[in-house]
């Protein structure tokens, strides 16, 4: 089969690479793969998910549109007091980039909000579908931005969500109904490093692990509130903090090691060497740190929006509402307290994750192609 995706540009964030590697399974099961982008077309081909998530990675501008071609088709200072027609221009000069790059294909994957009004424009040509990661309305902090990313949802492409909770969002708010369809997690990189037992026998100090995002839905505050909290309670000589991702502004008022940006197997050996691992976002939809920690042998302590496919209350993980910085300092209290049920749910977790293959997922991902292509080719 002829697949294409459009992709805002190159990345190496959780979104970008669980796309990556559905493209590399494809292709390792004798799919024409390529990789749309404003700027390019590249032809997949099997393992190339990790140049990438480095090579190719680059910062991405309004709407999706890498910085310098941003400014060449509309230059910023030329737009102010002209917000709605500059989101509408930019976005027709992103569709027309991509549409620009397509390759005739059976299939084309629209991969987030910016890109799906292209391939509905290509709709007659190809077999439209878009593979949603979050109800993306939540991304955009001014009204016109939030709107346009809702449209998308009601265009007449097949959607794929996720996780349940963007698939039941989707169908309450816009009334249609979507194919579910989980990310695997690739165990190759998300592993235990050393046997549980002893990494929770007795350690010096218990250290817990979270990720940095500036983002006000990652809920960055509620992460420091709750750790405050537990440093009031247990003291920084039994517990440790350390935060991958970026580091924020200015003094935080509670002992953190910000150890920066990590990914791959610098990741996986983080996750493995934490006790505990934790998620106080708001709303995510499958977000991949607390499988991934899972998967390489930590106990997990998330919020419960997006998370409810692999995240079981008491079995596998603690689940905590979101916005409530107490609820979630006594959860990881309660694991500091109490190792060797943070070493059960640890081990839970691994088994939980070890069902969430990349092939598994990648069997869905054929089988909903081909009802796609068959539903087309009935009309």
């Amino acid at each position: 089969m002829r697949i294409s995706y459009f992709l805002p540009g190159w990345g190496h964030t959780g979104g970008s690479m669980v796309l990556y590697n559905f493209m590399d399974k494809l292709c390792e099961r004798g799919h024409n793969v390529h990789a749309i982008t404003p700027q390019g077309r590249v032809r997949w081909q099997a393992g190339f998910s990790a140049r990438a998530a480095t090579q190719l990675a680059q910062p991405r501008g309004f709407l999706g549109l890498g910085k310098s071609l941003a400014k060449r088709y509309l230059p910023v200072e030329r737009l102010q007091g002209q917000f709605p027609t500059a989101a509408l221009l930019r976005l027709s000069r992103l569709s027309q980039a991509l549409i620009r790059n397509w390759k005739c294909s059976d299939v084309t994957i629209a991969t987030m909000c910016w890109t799906a009004y292209a391939n509905f424009v290509l709709s007659e040509k190809t077999v439209p579908l878009y593979h949603m990661q979050h109800w993306e309305e939540v991304f955009f902090a001014d009204e016109v931005r939030r709107q346009m990313a809702c449209l998308t949802y009601r265009l007449p492409l097949v959607l794929m969500a996720n996780c349940s909770w963007l698939k039941e969002t989707v169908r309450q708010r816009v009334g249609r109904d979507s194919w579910l369809l989980l990310p695997g997690v690739d165990t190759q990189i998300f592993h235990p490093r050393t046997g549980l037992q002893s990494k929770f026998a007795n350690p010096h100090k218990v250290r817990v692990v979270t990720y940095y995002s500036p983002i006000p839905f990652k809920g960055w505050q509620d992460a420091v509130e709750a750790m405050k909290r537990v440093f009031s309670t247990v003291g920084k000589d039994r517990v440790e903090w350390l935060v991958y991702g970026g580091q924020p502004l200015g003094n935080i008022d509670v002992p953190a090691t910000f150890v920066g940006r990590l990914f791959g197997e610098g990741l996986g050996e983080l996750y493995s060497s934490a006790h505990i691992v934790f998620m106080p976002s708001w709303h995510e939809s499958f977000p991949l740190p607390p499988i991934e920690a899972m998967a390489s042998g930590a106990a997990a302590v998330v919020t419960g929006t997006g998370t409810e496919d692999y995240a079981f209350d008491g079995r596998n993980a603690l689940v905590r509402p979101a916005k409530d910085p107490e609820q979630l300092a006594n959860a990881i209290l309660e694991l500091v307290g109490n190792l060797s049920k943070a070493r059960d749910l640890a081990e839970e977790g691994m088994r939980t994750a070890s069902t969430l293959t990349w092939n598994a997922a990648t069997d869905r991902l054929e089988a909903i192609l081909e009802e796609a292509v068959g539903s087309r080719s009935a009309r």
